[in-house]
């Protein structure tokens, strides 16, 4: 696993976030940033295909994933590249 990044929102950002937390009864400030994010990525990757293409290259090497290695079996047992 990935190490553990912790960010300086800098002061104002902070508060909104711990004012917002506190609105959103008692929310982990967590929770909330990891919403925020997955909110941010997908609306940043649908509507710039090329950035979504590069961060699946990206996510693949990262993984260790190689789209070349995969093989379709048919129900008889061939393998089709």
């Amino acid at each position: 696993m990935a190490n553990k990044k912790h960010f300086d929102l800098g002061d104002e950002l902070e508060n909104r976030l711990n004012d917002f937390c506190e609105a959103h009864y008692g929310a982990s400030q967590v929770k909330v940033v990891r919403a925020a994010l997955n909110a941010f990525i997908e609306s940043e990757l649908e509507k710039e295909p090329e950035l979504r293409k590069r961060y699946e290259l990206a996510r693949e090497q990262r993984l260790g994933h190689d789209s070349s290695n995969i093989r379709a079996i048919n129900n008889k047992g061939d393998i089709k590249p």
